[in-house]
């Protein structure tokens, strides 16, 4: 079946080059003709400060409604001192807040498959737990396994820049997409 879910891609690099780009650009080669993955941008959300909650900036508003239109979510994310990057972070708070004053908090009820990434050899393991803390405390359904992580990614790009996988990456990157299919399959 051609295209059988939406997913909303998030990169935890908001830099236009940003690794985490480049591996969204992966997953979406290794969902295949599974799903289509559209990522969302978040850079103009201005940093969460309650005196500017409502009415919703606009850039918040935006990304809630583009959020709407997908059945899952695939999390690309950097490790930035062995934490979660910033945006990513500030991204999660705007959507763990509610609409209008007074609604009740909302539930982020989406399949996530969370990828981390690093330039040791950790992967990005430890901010990679911090991220599925916080995206289960939002309500959010993460794929507990396979807990897919990719270190030393610096030195998988070529001399142009682009991302070349081994065949050990690109193995586990498409038992990471198909397993996320199975488990989106599981809500639908």
């Amino acid at each position: 079946m051609s295209n059988q879910y939406t997913i909303a891609g998030i990169s935890g690099g908001l830099s236009q080059n940003s690794m985490s780009r480049k591996f969204l650009n992966e997953v979406s080669k290794a969902l295949g003709e599974q799903a289509s993955l559209t990522e969302i941008t978040y850079g103009d959300i201005p940093i969460y400060n309650q005196d500017i909650e409502f009415p919703t900036p606009e850039a918040v508003a935006r990304f809630r409604n583009e959020l709407k239109q997908y059945d899952a979510m695939v999390i690309v994310m950097p490790e930035y001192n062995l934490s979660i990057p910033g945006g990513l972070k500030n991204l999660l708070d705007w959507l763990s807040r509610p609409v209008n004053a007074g609604d009740p908090k909302p539930i982020l009820d989406y399949p996530v498959l969370v990828l981390s990434l690093s330039a040791g050899i950790s992967g990005g393991m430890v901010p990679q737990e911090s991220l599925r803390s916080v995206l289960a405390y939002l309500g959010a359904n993460v794929m507990p396994q396979p807990r897919a992580s990719f270190g030393g990614v610096y030195g998988m790009l070529d001399e142009h820049g682009q991302l070349q996988l081994n065949e050990a990456s690109k193995g586990f990157l498409n038992a990471s997409a198909t397993a996320f299919i199975d488990y989106i399959a599981k809500f639908k």
